[in-house]
């Protein structure tokens, strides 16, 4: 009997997590021109329901040797509040040694469609081409149960201490 249950109960998990993810807007922001800019910021609709996001960041003074990362989930209630996890990481270390099982999972949603896939030091531009929504339902939605609604993805990126970059993902998730 108990075994029912469990099967039962975790297919209506499987359920929720088989959400479908939109991507409804998209800003990148430099803080310091002089550090780095955003050539290309924007989100591409393939049809009704499939788009992709690409970004290029052109940054001015290399190498990076030290980063730092926050990212922020938010759930769309009368204004964007914490929902699900804040967290912050040693970008460099964070390549080194994947260990935060978080951190790996948002960085698998964008590993492979971006060149962000060595340690550091980082002697180029960065660039995300064509990040699919299929990349967040696939890494986020077999662990996570998250139901339906606007949610936004806040990150921020520093280096020497110093904060240079925020990106903002807004997404919806629907049946």
């Amino acid at each position: 009997m108990w075994k029912l249950l469990l099967v039962m109960l975790l297919m209506s998990l499987a359920m929720i997590c088989m959400g479908h993810v939109t991507f409804t807007n998209l800003n990148c922001s430099s803080y310091d021109l002089d550090f780095l800019s955003f050539p290309t910021c924007h989100i591409k609709a393939v049809n009704r329901t499939h788009k992709y996001i690409n970004i290029y960041v052109k940054i001015y003074k290399l190498p990076i040797v030290h980063s730092w990362v926050n990212v922020k989930f938010k759930r769309f209630d009368n204004g964007y509040k914490p929902f699900f996890f804040d967290l912050s990481y040693d970008g460099c270390k964070f390549l080194r040694k994947q260990d935060n099982i978080l951190a790996r999972t948002f960085y698998r949603t964008f590993q492979g469609s971006s060149n962000i896939n060595h340690t550091c030091p980082y002697n180029h531009d960065i660039i995300v081409d064509k990040l699919f929504t299929g990349n967040l339902e696939k890494e986020f939605g077999r662990f996570i149960p998250i139901p339906n609604g606007a949610y936004a993805l806040y990150t921020e990126w520093s280096t020497h201490n110093v904060p240079r970059a925020s990106v903002k993902i807004y997404i919806k998730i629907s049946e």
